[in-house]
């Protein structure tokens, strides 16, 4: 259900050390959705947003020795920056400095490697004689040329060739003109001597060795940063919210929020400790778009929260909670689209594997996927859908498992594609009767009921013309009641009449949706079908002329492995994309929920672990 909210105005005394204190405690409290009243500017912010920066860099440069750090020895060279005050400040800057000489170093020694390589290209030429000649007013100039650009400059007598570099001509420029050269890039020359060079080399080696080993060091103290950084977002937070509210004449400051109303008590008891004023009343009208939405599910229903995440669906205040038909249409919708049981029980291993390492996924998702997998196995035994093989699906065991009308192997197509168009009526169905209990102390339920009504009748027209099946003569009874309730009721009002003349004017368009909304259910035979044929045609490229050799032997384990491989992805897709959108937009358009709320996102500071 979507937890009842009120709207709350906080007052605090505007003193710029007490407030950041009496925030600090509304954070750790964590229960007021804050709506800014203004940009929240103030050069404290920009100060601590650049300390951030500052503290993610060091800390980004000591992650590059997380393998390789000895922490008994690290301390024996540094200070100890966890018993400093502002240590995580002195050490960040230790940190940047350090790597900023890095960097220049690793710089020096590209250079000092490409002097060296040019005196290899080039030759043991000493700089000492060319600054004499240069003294002796005779400049010279090197270039790389190809042979067509050396054809342009070959007639000239200042112009010698010295050899071959890579497929282009070392030319040398003789002259007494120190401004004289060609319409070509310059090779420049080594700042120092060959045998300068390869000193330089070692002595910047050597200092990047110790700068190594000194960040090493400072990398065993790497929890002093994160703890610096902790704080400076605590900080950025506060600042953010205490400048995000109005201030009056300097002396109060307040913010407008929302807070849910089964954690009023203990906000009152707070803000009465803390002496914070305060007001708590019901939303206006108009500011029912601010109000967030608190989607409280039982547990169970939890495992859907993801999905609904990844696709930004969040129902509105007003609206109603549809994560509960959400989550069992979806593992059931998972089960129908992907439908084979080899698949599943991989999808499983994957996930179990994958559990084992807990830190690179939220718990919540390992739920969803144990519960999607068990799906896509329960409907796959149903089916005899094993990696897409009738052999397997044929064995003793596996086959008296099977629904022979469901089986994906010489079942009943026909029966198998009614049945979608069944749980059609059904999802819409129940959305329409979540809508009636909403409004069970008005006549508008009724209209839900009447829609109920057309959906069946829309379910034996769609049986009718899509499979060829008799429709029974409850059919035009159905349309009949249906109509009438839903002319009548749909819109109850000061004119009843006017209510009545628009329903009945918007009914065509409504009816014509609602069939094409049923119809739509046909894409989980189309896809579940698709996922079995592609299965089954990589089961006979891999294997159907029979394995005789190593070769065909290797060839059908790469098809097969490659071939499933791609199905499962496909399916995983046709997942995401057609079995969110039946419960995106099929059910919630019948549900009226449009998923225009934004989350309820309270202002919390996370209490420092002792």
């Amino acid at each position: 259900m979507i937890a009842q909210m009120k709207k709350l105005m906080l007052f605090m005394p505007d003193s710029a050390i007490d407030i950041e204190v009496e925030l600090t405690a509304l954070g750790k409290l964590g229960v007021m959705h804050i709506m800014p009243l203004q940009d929240a500017k103030h050069e404290s912010i920009e100060r601590i947003d650049e300390r951030i920066k500052q503290l993610k860099k060091a800390i980004s440069v000591l992650d590059r020795f997380d393998e390789e750090r000895n922490t008994k020895a690290d301390f024996s060279e540094i200070s100890d920056y966890s018993k400093m005050e502002r240590g995580e400040v002195f050490l960040m800057e230790r940190v940047l400095e350090a790597e900023n000489d890095r960097k220049n170093l690793e710089d020096i020694k590209i250079n000092l490697n490409n002097d060296l390589e040019w005196f290899k290209n080039w030759g043991t030429i000493s700089l000492k004689d060319v600054k004499s000649l240069k003294e002796k007013g005779v400049w010279i100039k090197i270039y790389l040329l190809d042979d067509k650009e050396l054809k342009t400059v070959a007639d000239r007598d200042d112009i010698q060739v010295a050899g071959k570099l890579d497929e282009k001509n070392q030319v040398i420029l003789i002259s007494n003109n120190p401004d004289e050269k060609l319409d070509f890039t310059e090779v420049n020359f080594p700042q120092s001597e060959a045998d300068q060079l390869t000193d330089l080399l070692k002595a910047t080696k050597q200092q990047l060795k110790a700068n190594n080993v000194f960040l090493k060091q400072l990398s065993a103290q790497k929890e002093v940063l994160k703890e610096g950084l902790k704080e400076r977002k605590r900080r950025f937070h506060v600042r953010n919210v205490q400048f995000g509210g109005l201030s009056i004449e300097k002396q109060v400051r307040f913010w407008k929020g929302f807070i849910p109303l089964d954690c009023i008590d203990h906000f009152v008891e707070t803000a009465e400790e803390r002496h914070w004023g305060y007001i708590i009343e019901d939303p206006l009208p108009e500011e029912m778009e601010e109000v967030p939405t608190l989607v409280k599910t039982p547990r169970w229903a939890e495992k859907i929260q993801p999905v609904m995440d990844f696709m930004g669906l969040v129902p509105g205040y007003k609206e109603m909670d549809v994560s509960r038909v959400f989550m069992v249409f979806f593992t059931f919708f998972t089960g129908i689209l992907v439908g084979d049981a080899g698949y599943g029980l991989v999808f499983l291993l994957i996930t179990f594997l994958v559990h084992r390492k807990k830190k690179f996924v939220k718990q919540i998702e390992f739920g969803l996927m144990y519960t999607l997998s068990a799906s896509i196995m329960f409907w796959g035994i149903l089916t005899g859908t094993y990696f897409g093989s009738e052999v397997i699906a044929n064995l003793p065991v596996l086959s008296h498992l099977r629904v022979e009308k469901l089986a994906s192997f010489g079942g009943d197509n026909i029966f198998i594609q009614k049945l979608m168009f069944l749980i059609g009526a059904i999802h819409l169905t129940i959305g329409h009767l979540q809508v009636a209990w909403k409004l069970n102390y008005s006549l508008k339920a009724l209209a839900q009921l009447g829609w109920i009504s057309i959906i069946w009748g829309l379910y034996f027209i769609v049986v009718q013309m899509v499979l060829g099946i008799d429709a029974p003569g409850i059919m035009l009874p159905l349309f009949i009641a249906g109509a009438t309730l839903v002319a009548l009721f749909s819109k109850t009002g000061t004119s009843f009449f006017k209510g009545v003349l628009s329903s009945i004017g918007n009914l065509p368009l409504s009816i014509i949706n609602g069939f094409s909304d049923i119809i739509s259910y046909i894409r989980l035979y189309a896809v579940g079908l698709a996922t079995v044929l592609m299965a089954s045609s990589f089961n006979q490229l891999a294997i159907g002329e029979g394995v005789t050799t190593l070769a065909s032997g290797i060839s059908a384990v790469l098809v097969l492995v490659l071939g499933h491989g791609l199905n499962m992805i496909l399916a995983a897709m046709a997942v995401l994309v057609h079995g969110v959108r039946l419960n995106m937009l099929e059910y919630a358009g019948h549900v009226q929920v449009e998923f225009s709320g934004n989350e309820y996102k309270p202002f919390k500071i996370k209490e420092k672990k002792q």
